[in-house]
């Protein structure tokens, strides 16, 4: 074996291990100069004009034509770079907000010279962003997805009767269907309607899974199977997420967003952390804002989460 260092010039895998974080060092140079370019969408002032994971970039603009501007500053950083703008993935959705909104007709943005499809509905970091409600399509798409999931699993066993003891069925829920069902759902926080649909989705492969009727009562499902419902395992990634915020950078935008908003939005604010708060409220976490400035370890915020949420939904008998 030879101690001296060698250079690798195969490159990646699409989709490897290593591929996200490799492109970061092509994309980073694009998001400093949409974020100096003074473009694009602000919270207050605070700039957050291309929400980004990996290569999946969301330009965000109340003006068209600055996102025109940004489109050809992508554009034109893409093919300095030596990369392809995948088109069939490059569309426009354009959100009617209480303010003020553009009729603009096809054909106003453009790509390389081709007119950008306008649609109602689009993926961005797995997550179905739409005109009108984000959280019912991806709630539906969720709910497909985990259902495939479950199919795949059949082979191993995880089909009820005849199949793995519960005890081990429980536990692939857990691992490999939950995530899928819950993906994106803590930024989203579905309510009502939209709520009750993935809950009884839920709630009826447990009681398959564990050979129980369907008329048999909620608490019964929870108590025998050991999980928290659907609501509740996606208020334990909200909070969580919260958590993640909290104990990053002061610099950062999510950390300067979280303080703007708690500091200013009122409890009638639709601002996703404004919802937090009052999910903190619920489970008994006060002063989210203390928990801001003074942040808690990752291992004491989520026993602490997990005591809270675990301590409301199981001893209160009337919750179930």
């Amino acid at each position: 074996m030879s101690k001296e260092m060698f250079t690798i010039d195969q490159g990646v895998r699409q989709g490897g291990p290593f591929s996200a974080d490799l492109y970061k060092i092509y994309i980073n140079p694009l998001l400093n100069i949409l974020s100096t370019s003074g473009l694009g969408g602000r919270v207050g002032n605070i700039n957050c004009c291309a929400p980004t994971c990996a290569d999946d970039v969301a330009l965000v603009s109340n003006n068209p034509l600055e996102l025109q501007t940004m489109i050809n500053i992508a554009l034109d950083f893409s093919k300095r770079e030596g990369y392809l703008l995948q088109p069939t993935k490059s569309v426009i959705i354009p959100v009617k907000t209480c303010r003020k909104f553009y009729e603009i007709e096809d054909g106003f943005w453009k790509l390389n010279g081709k007119n950008m499809p306008i649609v109602s509905n689009a993926s961005h970091i797995g997550i179905q962003k739409s005109d009108k409600n984000s959280a019912e399509s991806t709630v539906n798409e969720n709910i497909k997805k985990a259902r495939r999931a479950m199919y795949s699993l059949m082979g191993t066993g995880l089909h009820g009767e005849n199949g793995l003891d519960s005890k081990t069925s429980i536990a692939l829920i857990r691992t490999y269907i939950l995530p899928i069902l819950t993906y994106g759902l803590e930024i989203l926080l579905p309510k009502g309607k939209i709520l009750n649909n993935i809950s009884i989705q839920y709630k009826k492969w447990i009681k398959q899974i564990l050979s129980l009727n369907s008329n048999v009562a909620d608490s019964a499902v929870y108590t025998l199977s050991g999980l928290l419902p659907i609501e509740a395992e996606i208020h334990v990634k909200a909070i969580n997420l919260f958590g993640n915020i909290s104990r990053a950078n002061c610099d950062s935008i999510e950390w300067r967003i979280a303080e703007r908003q708690l500091q200013i939005k009122s409890h009638n604010s639709c601002s996703w952390f404004i919802e937090v708060k009052e999910l903190c409220l619920k489970y008994e976490i006060n002063d989210l804002y203390a928990y801001l400035t003074n942040p808690l370890s990752k291992f004491q915020w989520k026993k602490l989460v997990k005591s809270k949420i675990h301590d409301y939904w199981i001893l209160d008998p009337y919750i179930l």
